[in-house]
């Protein structure tokens, strides 16, 4: 049994908390902290160590009870575990919460009055209430008072938590900012020196951020029929996914010189799928076709995008076509994915972009996104009244090697 928030103040444990995220930031590599947005950097350390208020799940408060032996007479202090007691019922009170279970082992000032005893796990606060005394009517009173206790007790700790995780981003900010600028002075110095670096074997290729599957935030939208679209967020860092896995290949000629569509296509479903979370199958992207990857939720497209070779004006005017022609229901966000294996690069950014205006079912756009990224907005086939977003993003592949 826990006597709930008695123990050091709450701030001991912040100060714990803040010095181990202070301390991951002075670990981190120069690679990583280089290799990723201040942004990105800031949200993973922050999410790993932000504190969880305690959350209580009053609605699935229950009780339940065991027989035993319980004390006999009320004492200033009942502990049925040291007397022999007599033969009775022992029930207990079970509250979910969500939230940091090492809050309940602090206290936060001023403290509740009157600390209160309960077993306490990761998932809920189990009060006991027992003796040969009790009946309904005393264990319903004391069961309330359990109750207003955690409520006030939270509320205080609450208090506490909402500006100390305020401080910490900013601390994470501060911290992140004077190890990018510390990392790149090293990055200099090393770069100045005039003698060849020799590369170690072990030395890692890339250095990723660590992330776990999440699951898409899906709005309902009001209609006739339970329709659905892609959060703003969410269709972001998918094309940022998109970007990231492009520029590898980009990057990498020997590897994916000789690659096919299908091939890309299913990269892409590897990283999309190692960081999006599906509810029932745990892949949230799929294949349909030979070259789209796609959302679906309840039959319906949410997301696709289509991957192509550059085929010219004209070829890309058709896949713009065949891209529309998933699109079943308004709002829906898309992409179209072109690698160019031409020479003149350049001038195939420009006829992408001249292909996309000419295009009947163009609106308006595009809004430039990245150097080679550009958003527009389409009508559908069907209905002039519904907007499509594609996303248009060429990037440079490697030219094939004849055998």
């Amino acid at each position: 049994m826990t006597l709930l928030f008695s123990g050091a103040d709450v701030q001991v444990a912040f100060k714990t908390v803040q010095g181990n995220a202070e301390t991951e930031i002075a670990n981190c590599s120069d690679d990583y902290v280089l290799g990723h947005p201040i942004e990105d950097l800031t949200e993973n350390v922050y999410d790993k160590y932000a504190v969880k208020p305690l959350v209580l799940d009053l609605g699935a408060k229950v009780v339940d009870f065991v027989d035993g032996y319980v004390p006999q007479y009320m004492t200033p202090n009942p502990s049925f575990d040291q007397q022999p007691g007599v033969k009775g019922r022992i029930y207990f009170l079970h509250v979910p919460y969500t939230g940091d279970e090492y809050l309940w082992h602090y206290m936060p000032m001023p403290p509740p009055a009157n600390p209160q005893h309960a077993g306490v796990s990761t998932t809920e606060v189990v009060f006991t209430a027992a003796g040969a005394w009790h009946n309904s009517e005393s264990i319903n009173k004391q069961f309330d008072g359990n109750i207003a206790f955690l409520r006030d007790g939270v509320a205080r700790v609450e208090k506490h938590v909402t500006p100390f995780n305020a401080a910490l981003r900013n601390v994470i900010i501060a911290r992140l900012a004077h190890r990018i600028v510390t990392a790149k002075k090293t990055l200099e110095t090393t770069a100045g020196l005039k003698y060849p670096l020799r590369r170690r074997d072990n030395a890692p290729e890339t250095f990723k951020m660590p992330e776990k599957p999440k699951p898409l935030a899906l709005k309902l939208i009001p209609s006739a029929e339970r329709e659905f679209t892609l959060d703003e967020k969410d269709y972001q860092d998918i094309l940022r996914i998109c970007e990231s896995m492009s520029l590898v290949m980009e990057r990498s000629p020997t590897v994916f010189e000789n690659a096919e569509e299908e091939h890309i296509r299913v990269q892409y479903l590897v990283q999309l799928n190692g960081q999006y979370q599906g509810k029932a199958t745990g892949e949230t992207f799929n294949n349909h076709g030979k070259t789209d990857i796609l959302i679906r939720h309840e039959n319906r497209n949410v997301f696709v995008a289509e991957c192509k070779f550059w085929e010219g004006y004209e070829g890309l005017k058709k896949t713009v076509d065949q891209l529309l022609g998933y699109t079943t229901w308004r709002d829906t966000k898309t992409a179209l994915i072109i690698f160019s294996r031409r020479q003149d690069f350049t001038s195939v950014v420009s006829e992408a972009q001249r292909a996309m205006k000419d295009h009947q079912h163009f609106k308006s756009g595009p809004k430039k996104e990245g150097e080679t990224c550009f958003r527009y907005t389409f009508t559908h086939p069907q209905d002039k009244q519904r907007d499509i977003v594609i996303t248009l993003m060429l990037f440079d592949m490697p030219k094939p090697v004849k055998p």
